[in-house]
């Protein structure tokens, strides 16, 4: 039987777990894995930065009435020297496009500045390969602990879908470890928080398992939006296409069109992975020219919008429906929507926008002009409106009456082309 990485059960020890757990970061990964910790019995300090999310930890606890102790804070004095660390903060990318690994980093000194002898590290971020055994590794040794004997050391990248209902105990845990005294130790904290733990046979393949996970949606993503145009340019509708493709039972996973895949993944965690395969020499062009058309999405979305007005933004007014990264998630982060916005004011537009999931006035909408009712737009009816984020309780079906261009990446607007909505 070929080696697939994954390890078997038997030969694995399984030592009491410890009972006193520290949670670096508290945002959508690391509060449902605070939560969840508690509720299975640990006693767990939580830190973050931002004392708002400090806070909602702290309330979403009390909210549960479940038995356990969850503390939170954004003062890392207050921080225990905990038994087991969970390292749960953001990897996004710099202003070049490149991995930043400063808030794990970061993470990391807090924690290792906690430390004692036997306690549990383990990196949740998405990270590089390597990063276990490089970047996490050395913060521990250079503090004079001896990882796999002094401090035990794994990886379990997350797995969290915000907006969904989830939680950790139902989604299956990747484990890696450095050791097998460290891959123990973490199966023993893992067991109790999951509802099931797969143990690799190095943090490597966790690591390179997440990022395929998201590598694999962005290419697909990206093939999707490309020949959307390309159906529509034959008449036939691109959903219906793939509904009728989704009828195999093997070999072929729906992805669907849109305005360009954004939020804290899908366009981020492939760029870690071809960060490593550069520096082997071994640079994936499908990957790169993937992570191009998803950049570009927005821009050809903004074309589209600019043909159906004659070939001209300048002084048109424009509506963007939707400016969250997903439907059902107050997050701009890395929106395709805000880059829509941006490219229709470059342009000459007055971009405007709406969202029911967005309170007024955050700094990146903020130059914008927000329509409270679509149907009502300050300084009357748009020029054209385009479908940036198919919201829950959108009446796509209405879409076309708010302005005389209406505009649909998504291919999600009831009678489609034949209505007069222009397909890009």
């Amino acid at each position: 039987m070929p080696d697939t990485g994954l390890l078997r059960d038997a030969a694995l020890p399984n030592p009491l777990p410890a009972g006193t757990v520290a949670v670096i970061g508290l945002g959508y990964v690391g509060r449902p894995i605070a939560l969840a910790a508690a509720a299975a019995g640990f006693a767990v300090s939580g830190f973050d930065l931002d004392p708002a999310a400090a806070a909602a930890a702290e309330a979403a606890w009390r909210g549960l009435g479940a038995p356990g102790r969850l503390s939170a804070t954004a003062d890392p004095a207050r921080l225990p020297a905990a038994q087991t660390w969970l390292i749960c903060v953001p990897t996004p990318l710099d202003a070049a496009g490149r991995p930043d690994l400063s808030l794990v980093e970061a993470a990391l000194a807090t924690c290792v500045a906690r430390l004692v002898r036997g306690a549990l590290v383990c990196l949740v971020s998405t990270c590089q390969p390597g990063a276990t055994n490089g970047t996490c590794r050395r913060a521990i040794e250079a503090a004079g602990f001896a990882v796999g004997r002094d401090v035990f050391l794994c990886v379990s990248p997350e797995r969290e879908n915000p907006g969904a209902t989830d939680g950790p105990r139902d989604v299956p845990r990747l484990l890696g470890a450095t050791d097998e005294a460290s891959l123990a130790r973490g199966r023993a904290f893992w067991e109790r928080v999951a509802g099931r733990v797969i143990p690799v046979a190095s943090p490597e393949i966790a690591e390179c398992a997440k990022l395929l996970e998201n590598t694999y949606r962005l290419v697909n993503v990206a093939l999707m939006d490309e020949l959307h145009r390309g159906f529509a340019a034959l008449g036939v509708p691109t959903r219906a296409v793939v509904e009728a493709a989704a009828t195999k039972p093997f070999g072929f996973a729906p992805f669907w069109p849109g305005a360009g895949a954004g939020g804290h993944c899908i366009p981020v965690d492939p760029e870690f992975l071809q960060m490593e395969l550069a520096r082997v020499g071994a640079a994936s062009s499908l990957l790169a020219a993937a992570a191009e058309a998803n950049r570009a999405r927005p821009a050809a979305v903004v074309e589209g919008v600019a043909r159906a007005l004659g070939g001209s933004l300048a002084g048109r007014r424009v509506l963007v429906m939707g400016v969250t990264y997903k439907p059902g998630v107050a997050d701009l982060r890395g929106a395709a929507p805000l880059a829509l916005l941006r490219l229709l004011a470059a342009r000459g537009a007055e971009a405007l926008w709406h969202d029911p999931l967005v309170a007024e006035g955050p700094g990146p909408l903020a130059p914008f002009v927000r329509a409270a009712d679509p149907a009502r737009c300050p300084g009357g009816p748009p020029d054209a409106v385009v479908l940036g984020t198919p919201q829950p309780g959108f009446d796509l079906a209405a879409l076309p009456r708010l302005a005389a261009v209406a505009v649909d990446p998504f291919g999600l607007v009831p009678g489609g082309a034949a209505a007069g909505v222009r397909v890009v």
